[in-house]
């Protein structure tokens, strides 16, 4: 191989481990993704326990019989770096969604989770069916973001966020903005009250890291992202820059 083509190898391996980082792309889930993840909420010793969840949140003595609806959704929460500008994504995968209902006629969704060991298991049961409802009003394409310190739900596709449902007094669904606007927006909502801001070391109720889970009995799902690894990637794509370009050098120097 030519020094020229090692060169042109080494500046396509470089971009492609710059797009495949994470940060640099939305999280993709595989339909064995969403069929484990629906598993996961459909494992039958759960179904005692969602029961035992209608029984509690209903009021009543008598624990209904339950059924998983053969439907998932994803559900994206607004990233962390995405706010403080460093140029991620929008969102980040916080869970699947899979819609349950009692015999009595209730609805509650399943939070299927993805932990550190690629094994999906459930984080969350919360009241009512909303991600299915908002899911279900997304274009083609796009997919549902949640802005949770507000609860606000979006449809991200193409470079825009539309918004679909909204606790903030005044917020119109229908409204659209670009990436760029929006980014600028929820930076001034949160970009003082992040990790390591003196906001947040000061330990103030209601910044960046405060989740409304208007809904559910549970905590929100983790955050299992690990980027540590994306300098080395970084590091090694420019490696392989510099290697084949001594080699190029090399090579017109020899008489």
């Amino acid at each position: 191989m030519s020094a020229r083509k090692l060169l042109g190898l080494a500046g396509l391996v470089a971009v492609a481990l710059l797009v495949s980082a994470p940060g640099a792309r939305a999280d993709h889930l595989s339909g064995e993704d969403l069929a484990a993840a629906k598993a996961a909420a459909d494992d039958p010793t759960l179904r005692a326990e969602i029961g035992r969840f209608f029984t509690q949140t209903g009021g009543s003595g008598t624990t209904p019989s339950v059924s998983v609806i053969d439907e998932s959704f994803p559900v994206y929460e607004l990233s962390r770096d995405f706010v403080a500008g460093d140029g991620a994504v929008a969102g980040r995968l916080a869970y699947v969604a899979v819609p349950v209902t009692a015999s009595d006629g209730r609805t509650a969704t399943v939070w299927s989770v993805r932990g550190d060991d690629g094994v999906w298991r459930v984080g969350n049961i919360a009241s009512g069916d909303r991600e299915s409802v908002l899911a279900k009003r997304l274009p083609t394409g796009a997919t549902l973001l949640h802005e949770p310190q507000v609860d606000a739900w979006y449809a991200l596709r193409d470079g825009r966020v539309t918004l679909l449902d909204s606790g903030v007094s005044g917020s119109a669904s229908g409204a659209s903005a670009t990436l760029a606007e929006y980014q600028k927006t929820v930076s001034g909502r949160y970009g003082a009250m992040l990790a390591n801001s003196p906001y947040a070391q000061e330990g103030k109720a209601g910044g960046y890291n405060a989740q409304v889970m208007p809904r559910g009995d549970g905590g929100p799902a983790p955050d299992a992202q690990d980027t540590g690894f994306v300098p080395l990637l970084i590091f090694g794509g420019l490696l392989l820059i510099g290697v084949a370009g001594f080699f190029l050098h090399s090579k017109r120097r020899v008489p």
